[in-house]
């Protein structure tokens, strides 16, 4: 029996229905809507999981299972409290802090998603960074890394990366003791997926950085038709991880 919420939160993570409702899995006449609902009854209806932080970025992945809406953000102090935080601190600010200034990276739901905005390497060193610091994160590096692929996105010449991701991740379930042998496959397909449209790719943007689309632009905010995405925050928070390529 967990003790404090976030024990709570951590046992919740490690049950396959978890994992089955965040990626919208409702095969086999599973309830997904009634099983989406307990989960936020367990956890809350609005969990906001704090990221590594470099003052003054901070990533942060809200899960709002109630209504089946995941969305990741990239998010930051105002100015006058930036001053005020050192990096250790500002790591640890957790909620206690409400004037936070956010950009959407990307979001999942039924309807209208548009969720692929992470690259590989830019995953990689998310975890890396959390994985120095464990004692100060809401998850361990392994969680983060599975709810993370989510957003990572997969297009035209992306193939081998995705075969390799999904067997990663397989493998990652099963360690957890989520989910084992075919049924670890095909959640790790479930939870990786390639974009829909066969024109999907990563392209290098004189401006922009690295971008991500096709002729029709919505299953990702990170190109040049949307005009919401952070590019020049997300490049100074690519350069705090020390993410080159």
């Amino acid at each position: 029996m967990a003790d404090s919420p976030n024990e709570t939160l951590l046992e919740t993570m490690c049950t396959p229905e978890f994992w089955r409702c965040y990626t919208f899995d409702d095969e086999d006449g599973f309830d997904l809507t009634g099983e989406s609902e307990r989960i936020a009854e367990l956890i809350g209806d609005d969990v906001r999981l704090g990221l590594p932080a470099f003052s003054p970025w901070l990533l942060r992945l809200r899960l709002y299972f109630d209504v089946c809406l995941f969305e990741l953000r990239l998010e930051t102090l105002n100015d006058d409290e930036i001053d005020e935080c050192e990096d250790d601190e500002y790591a640890a600010l957790g909620d206690d802090y409400e004037t936070y200034l956010f950009s959407e990276l990307g979001h999942w739901d039924q309807a209208r998603w548009s969720p692929w905005c992470l690259r590989w390497e830019e995953l990689g060193a998310v975890v890396s960074r959390m994985a120095t610091r464990p004692d100060r994160q809401q998850i361990p590096p392994e969680l983060a890394m599975l709810l993370l692929a989510r957003f990572v996105g997969h297009g035209v010449g992306d193939e081998e990366r995705l075969a390799a991701g999904r067997r990663l991740v397989a493998a990652m379930f099963t360690r957890l003791g989520v989910f084992e042998g075919a049924e670890a496959e095909r959640m790790a397909a479930r939870l990786l997926l390639a974009a829909p449209d066969d024109d999907y790719a990563w392209r290098r943007d004189p401006e922009r950085g690295w971008v991500f689309g096709g002729a029709y632009p919505c299953y990702s905010n990170r190109n040049a038709e949307h005009g919401s995405f952070p590019f020049a925050r997300w490049a100074e928070f690519r350069t705090l991880l020390g993410v080159t390529g």
